[in-house]
């Protein structure tokens, strides 16, 4: 349903694991949304309509890429990154990071990325581990997020579980 995948690090490499979060679900549902424009523009082609399709392609496609490619998530030594599209989006320095739990995620409360002041999340899916840091709080969305949990064991040094 969601993908994940996951990578070990080499001894010696300041990488520790990488996951990737997908939501390759809502790029099936989203594409209906690319496609009824474009046929609303066959049926009626009026140059305000095209320029219209061509904005909703433009931001639908891109959600699309992101969409399916998904959050990464590379814990390294020192932290972790956030990346999408092999573009950087966060990192959380390790001495930032004050506790960590695993929490339910809802529609209402979005998904992609989302965030209103010191509050960051990377959701595709209805299960996150809440990440608190003395500069606010991450969420990182994952179908297992027992193994965002002992990645970031291995990255703080903490003991969460048994």
């Amino acid at each position: 349903m969601w993908g994940m995948e996951m990578e070990l690090a080499a001894p010696g490499n300041d990488l520790l694991a990488e996951e990737t979060h997908t939501g390759r679900m809502w790029t099936l549902l989203m594409l209906p949304m690319l496609i009824v424009p474009a046929i609303s523009v066959a049926l009626f082609p009026m140059t305000p309509a095209r320029w219209g399709l061509i904005v909703v392609a433009v931001v639908g496609v891109g959600v699309l890429v992101m969409t399916w490619s998904g959050f990464q998530y590379r814990f390294l030594r020192h932290g972790v990154e956030i990346r999408t599209c092999g573009f950087h989006l966060r990192s959380i320095p390790k001495q930032a990071i004050v506790s960590y739990s695993i929490e339910s995620w809802g529609l209402p409360r979005g998904y992609g990325i989302r965030g209103v002041g010191r509050s960051r999340a990377y959701v595709w899916g209805n299960k996150v581990v809440h990440i608190r840091t003395t500069n606010g709080e991450v969420y990182l969305g994952h179908n297992d997020p027992e193994r965002i949990v002992r990645d970031l064991d291995q990255v703080t040094g903490f003991v969460s579980r048994g």
